[in-house]
């Protein structure tokens, strides 16, 4: 598809014509597990408990036996083990982060206009506050990325509404974007060319964009009650929905802000809704897997063409190295 046949419309312009709620009545409502997170540092939380129940036994082993009492040799334990304990749980307690969605900006993009019809595409970036890869290795390393050249560690996502538009009816056509259906939340092998369109009754009944996995890709809360480990395992799962205070309009501000260009969004509408057979269009992303490249390409200057590397402590001495590695891309 050929990018000049769609115009970007100006925001402003738009809202004079029609009226903001037409953009807030069409901004797709996602639905969002509680249980997307970051990576939990169990080993700190588990050796909390286990100095913590140590020092506990050693103090009552000493008030059992006299003999072995000393009260400074007890003082000197317990504040040693504390101030460990202190360090251990605010370690587990920085880990735990809950990602979540923001805000949502907006783009309006208008095509053909056919028979006083005029089609528009409003594009929706619903922003989340991260991203986990399931590897913790391969997590790690694309937050140095992020950390150093993106320079924001939020994770932008996109949903394309397709809409007809004439004097009398403002009719939605249906919407576009990554459709993950069926693939487990955690599942690291995600297939990012998989956008397909969907029209626009299937979001009846309250039918929300539900997030289909880690990487936030899309599914429906229909597919999501057909997958019952998914649906309760991920449980409890949140409406968002978007308001006037919530949803923005994207400029090129934000888009040089947030390094628009060194990530794989293509702004441009990727469908020709004036063309018959709408459901049969495809789109594949030329950068589909770009933070992939990034990450397998870090790996291989720093340590080699080695198998997978899954556990943060068998790269922890080279963990600088790849700071250093984005640092020095960047300057």
């Amino acid at each position: 598809m050929s990018s000049s046949e769609w115009n970007k419309v100006d925001f402003n312009q738009f809202i004079n014509e029609f009226d903001y709620e037409l953009i807030v009545n069409n901004a797709p409502t996602i639905l969002y597990s509680k249980k997307d997170k970051e990576h939990e540092a169990y080993n700190s939380l588990i050796a909390f408990f286990f100095i913590a129940g140590g020092l506990l036994i050693y103090i009552s082993l000493s008030y059992i036996f006299e003999f072995i009492f000393n009260l400074g040799l007890i003082i000197v334990v317990s504040i040693v083990a504390i101030i460990i304990d202190l360090f251990l749980i605010i370690n587990y307690i920085k880990s735990n982060v809950y990602i979540r969605p923001l805000e949502c900006w907006v783009e309006i993009h208008r095509g053909k206009s056919q028979n006083d019809v005029n089609y528009y595409c409003f594009t929706y970036y619903p922003i989340f506050t991260g991203k986990c890869h399931p590897n913790e290795v391969k997590n790690v390393i694309f937050k140095f990325y992020q950390e150093e050249v993106l320079k924001s560690k939020i994770d932008i996502t996109q949903i394309e509404v397709y809409l007809k538009i004439n004097q009398i009816n403002k009719e939605k056509i249906g919407y576009f974007f990554q459709y993950g259906e069926g693939r487990p939340f955690g599942d690291e092998n995600i297939i990012r060319n998989s956008w397909k369109f969907f029209p626009s009754h299937q979001s009846k009944e309250e039918n929300f964009i539900a997030i289909a996995n880690w990487d936030h890709q899309f599914e429906w809360r229909n597919d999501l009650e057909l997958d019952f480990d998914k649906l309760h395992q991920y449980a409890p799962w949140v409406i968002q929905k978007w308001t006037k205070m919530n949803l923005k309009p994207l400029n090129e501000e934000f888009k040089g802000r947030y390094n628009w260009n060194l990530r794989n969004i293509i702004s441009e509408p990727k469908l020709t809704p004036w063309i018959a057979g709408l459901e049969n269009q495809t789109y594949e992303n030329p950068m589909a897997y770009w933070d992939i490249n990034i990450i397998d390409e870090a790996l291989e200057n720093i340590i080699g063409k080695v198998k997978e590397v899954k556990k943060l402590k068998k790269v922890k001495n080279q963990l600088p190295m790849f700071k250093s590695y984005f640092r020095d891309s960047n300057a």
